[in-house]
């Protein structure tokens, strides 16, 4: 899986982003936990 990670400069969130659905994200405060989120 091809993925993007964001940081919310706000909340200090990453966010993983799946590069071919951009509406499949996983959230977390590591960028581990974020991968996790979105292989769920």
């Amino acid at each position: 899986m091809s993925y993007r990670i964001q940081l919310n400069m706000k909340t200090q969130e990453f966010i993983a982003i799946d590069s071919s659905n951009a509406k499949h994200i996983g959230k977390g405060n590591t960028i581990e936990k974020a991968l996790q989120q979105l292989k769920k």
